[in-house]
């Protein structure tokens, strides 16, 4: 189970696909609400029509949710490491502050002395988080199968790529550091990949060689600019796709086999890239 929520998960909660997302929620809440009527509702209780008041509901749960995407977007400055546990956390606590919100308005939607009574409070939270959450996983597994279908294919779309190899031709890079007696000269046919460690840089060979030297994976990356064949596939990671074994997709994306045991994962945002550098590099 712990695996299962440490997985990567798309961060969608950018202000555009959020509204796009709200005006969806919107109108499937309200629909859902007058077809099903999930709960007992008492009609002489309600100021105005049950399809105001669901119309209310849904307004109420949009302003919280593009509320909530708000903050996030201000507190979080890391969306590249978006997990499932994250989404969960996250949406629960948008379920629980949606709750709250429908509770606050009772008295203007409904004819009741109690409206403000902790009873009811418990009940718009339960039934918010019942109905919500119970959409919520169903979507959100939806979903991991179908990123996992389509990174699957992509893989091997991309595997079956690797018939095709390149004759290796001698070429040495000049890499400049953040300290000059460090600088040196890289051999791109024993280069495999390169792993950022903050200010530094290990920079992995052929024959189990590594090299530590104090550069940014940015300034690597721009002085290999010219290079073909090397490509930048995550934020911590920039690869020679002439040493890819193998390409495997799954919900996370795409993984990168250098050999049985090692492999580098493809950040969702950078596999356009990728997978036109792979496709073509040996055109």
């Amino acid at each position: 189970m712990r695996k299962y929520f440490n997985l990567s998960y798309p961060f969608y909660y950018d202000i555009k696909t959020s509204i796009i997302i709200s005006i969806l929620v919107f109108i499937l809440s309200t629909l859902f609400s007058i077809l099903f009527e999930p709960f007992e509702v008492n009609y002489k209780e309600l100021k105005f029509s049950f399809l105001f008041i669901s119309i209310i509901h849904s307004v109420v749960s949009f302003i919280v949710f593009m509320f909530s995407v708000f903050v996030l977007n201000v507190f979080r400055d890391n969306k590249n490491e978006w997990k499932l546990k994250n989404e969960f956390s996250f949406l629960f606590l948008v379920l629980l502050i949606i709750g709250v919100s429908q509770f606050l308005i009772r008295d203007f939607i409904y004819l009741k002395d109690d409206n403000w009574s902790f009873k009811y409070l418990v009940e718009e939270i339960r039934n918010t988080i019942l109905v919500g959450g119970l959409l919520i996983f169903v979507i959100t597994s939806i979903n991991i199968e179908r990123l996992k279908n389509i990174y699957i294919k992509k893989g091997k779309d991309l595997d079956s790529t690797l018939n095709a190899t390149l004759n290796k031709v001698e070429k040495h890079i000049e890499i400049k550091t953040q300290v000059i007696s460090d600088d040196f000269s890289l051999n791109l046919n024993n280069f495999l990949y390169a792993k950022s460690d903050k200010n530094y840089l290990e920079i992995y060979l052929e024959d189990n060689l590594v090299l530590l030297k104090r550069i940014t994976i940015k300034s690597f990356e721009e002085q290999l600019s010219d290079c073909a064949n090397i490509c930048r596939v995550h934020r911590s990671y920039i690869i020679n796709l002439k040493v890819i074994k193998k390409v495997i997709g799954n919900s996370q994306g795409l993984q990168l086999w250098i050999n049985d045991k090692d492999y580098i994962p493809v950040s969702r945002k950078l596999i356009p890239e990728f997978e036109y550098k792979f496709k073509n590099q040996n055109l």
